[in-house]
């Protein structure tokens, strides 16, 4: 009896230990430990190229394949083409899209009807895009000329006098496209000086400020800032250039990878400046947005990230990495069995819909975020 009575216990000892692991594990599957967000995860090959300059257009995708540039659907089908011929570039907002080479400039509306097709008075060496204007540099590398246009191509500003002996380096639209900001920097000086100017298309020039020897690379405007990022710092501005020096926050050692506006505040999303070796792998973050500023130390190692929806996604070979910004920990979604068996090598960026875009080598995946 007392054997009997010694096996019942411990049958029942075994029958606890095994209802209490099952409980376990689905309360592991439900937090979504096991499914790894592998659930209605989704890609699809696109014929383009990672060569041919694959860039977000919106919802779409734009291409050049070196004569013609293409306009996809995320879904891979084509949605427009328009011949450009050999040697073009461009860039785009949302909606609209700048191609030019040589003299010749191109306008062309996101459903690829052209709204303007002509030559400027010298060569062009860059354009942006904003919502209601495009702006081109003209003419040569030192003391070049800011030709402001409307998208059927009627001049709005002219700008010359304030990069006499400088070379622009970038520019951009900011405040619903109203307003224009630049950078550039003094050729002739003895020390680099990068300044920025502030335009209000067709009314009024700020002035220039000097933002000092470090290199500025990028421009966010958010709410009424401009946040200037440089080499060693952030910095904020509004419109007339006044900097706020409660918005200064030191980024030296990190680099820019992705921003979007949040409010009135610009999410800005960095890697270690250090982490560009010849595979570009980075394997934590840093974002900064507003008073926040948190780092995350990624799962493996990643070939790029970006921002989408309030969340960080990182992109490893064979898998996604989302988190949450209030959250230390990453979910993992599979999409190695997705891609052939490939390894994911590049990130090319994010569309409006919320679809990444990723490299396997020379081959371009769209994939849509969960």
């Amino acid at each position: 009896m007392q054997i009997s009575s010694k096996m019942d216990q411990r049958k029942r000892a075994v029958i606890l230990v095994a209802l209490l692991a099952v409980v376990v594990l689905i309360g592991l599957a439900m937090g979504g430990v096991f499914s790894r967000g592998a659930k209605n995860v989704s890609a699809v090959r696109l014929r383009c190229m990672a060569s041919q300059d694959v860039t977000p257009f919106g919802n779409d995708i734009l291409y050049y394949d070196g004569v013609t540039l293409y306009c996809l659907r995320s879904n891979g089908y084509e949605k427009w083409s328009y011949p450009l011929g050999e040697n073009a570039s461009f860039t785009c907002s949302d909606s609209v899209v700048a191609a030019w080479m040589g003299t010749q400039l191109h306008i062309v509306d996101k459903d690829g009807k052209t709204t303007y097709n002509e030559n400027l008075p010298n060569t062009i060496q860059f354009v942006r895009v904003g919502t209601k204007y495009v702006a081109a540099v003209v003419g040569s590398d030192t003391s070049p000329t800011l030709i402001v246009k409307d998208m059927q191509g009627t001049t709005m500003d002219q700008e010359s006098t304030a990069y006499q002996d400088a070379i622009i380096l970038d520019l951009g639209f900011f405040s619903d496209g109203e307003f224009l900001w630049t950078t550039s920097m003094d050729v002739y000086g003895s020390v680099p000086d990068t300044r920025m100017h502030t335009f209000r298309v067709h009314v009024s020039n700020s002035g220039g400020i000097s933002l000092g020897d470090n290199l500025v690379y990028a421009v966010v405007y958010a709410g009424t800032k401009l946040n200037v990022i440089s080499t060693r710092q952030l910095r904020q501005y509004d419109y007339r250039g006044t900097q706020d020096q409660s918005g200064t926050v030191l980024v030296y050692g990190w680099q820019l990878v992705d921003s979007m506006p949040s409010g009135a505040e610009a999410m800005l999303l960095f890697k270690p400046a250090n982490s560009n070796d010849y595979q570009g792998r980075v394997n934590q973050l840093r974002l900064i947005w507003g008073k926040t500023d948190r780092r995350y130390a990624l799962p493996s190692e990643c070939v790029g990230a970006g921002l989408y929806n309030k969340r960080i996604y990182a992109f490893a070979e064979d898998m996604i990495y989302r988190a949450d910004l209030g959250s230390r920990r990453f979910t993992p979604i599979s999409i190695g069995h997705l891609l052939g068996g490939q390894s994911v090598t590049g990130f090319l960026g994010i569309l409006k819909n919320g679809t990444a875009l990723v490299s396997c080598m020379n081959e371009v995946y769209a994939v849509p975020l969960l």
